[in-house]
């Protein structure tokens, strides 16, 4: 009966199909974990100008990169997906526990001086898991997306999550919360999405970068 329902070809058809589900199924290569922090939360605003805080921007740019990460197939595992208050050193353990790839922190600057504005990824150096060249292709990805000033990518020691975390990880400033353009700007829908598109690219660059070395 099967001979006389089915042609040879839909029936080698269905079988070269079924094939390549079980090798993906058993071959392919894992899904990618990603760490996205949301810097501040909680009773811990972070910067707070006009009215605006940091902590509410951060929140939304990483649920944007949640979403947006999920959709092409990584794994993401959020340190806060809500108004939550997290030490950063149970934001690092959060992320060890996870065995993630990469970590990205997303944060607001501000600064004294309110003409200061731009971009900037901060680094961990030293820790042997590349995490200049991760900071480097998200900055690039950034600036190419935003226009924004490139205040370049930066060397730094004393940022707990991303200096105890044990996975390429870097910190975002993606933008001064202090000036009133970059303080506008941040809170649209449009600039954000530019920024969350920037994430992306340059996690890819760095994904990209990674496996053809390897």
């Amino acid at each position: 009966m099967i001979g006389l329902l089915f042609s040879p070809f839909q029936l080698s058809l269905a079988a070269s199909i079924q094939k390549t589900q079980w090798f993906d199924r058993f071959f392919s290569p894992p899904k990618k974990i990603i760490i996205i922090d949301a810097g501040h939360g909680g009773t811990d605003p972070g910067s707070v100008k006009q009215g605006i805080q940091e902590k509410d921007i951060n929140l939304q740019i990483a649920l944007q990169l949640q979403k947006r990460l999920e959709a092409k197939g990584y794994k993401v595992v959020m340190t806060r997906d809500d108004d939550t208050a997290i030490s950063l050193k149970n934001r690092a353990k959060l992320a060890n526990q996870a065995k993630g790839d990469l970590l990205i922190s997303i944060h607001q600057n501000s600064f004294r001086d309110a003409s200061v504005h731009g971009i900037e990824v901060f680094y961990t150096p030293g820790k042997g898991t590349y995490d200049d060249r991760l900071a480097n292709c998200i900055q690039e990805a950034l600036i190419s997306y935003t226009q924004a000033k490139d205040r370049h990518v930066r060397e730094i020691t004393n940022l707990l999550i991303i200096r105890e975390s044990n996975m390429s990880a870097c910190l975002i400033e993606s933008a001064y919360l202090s000036n009133d353009t970059e303080r506008e700007l941040i809170q649209t829908k449009d600039y954000q999405d530019k920024v969350v598109t920037g994430i992306i690219e340059g996690i890819e660059n760095f994904l990209n970068e990674q496996a053809k070395s390897s």
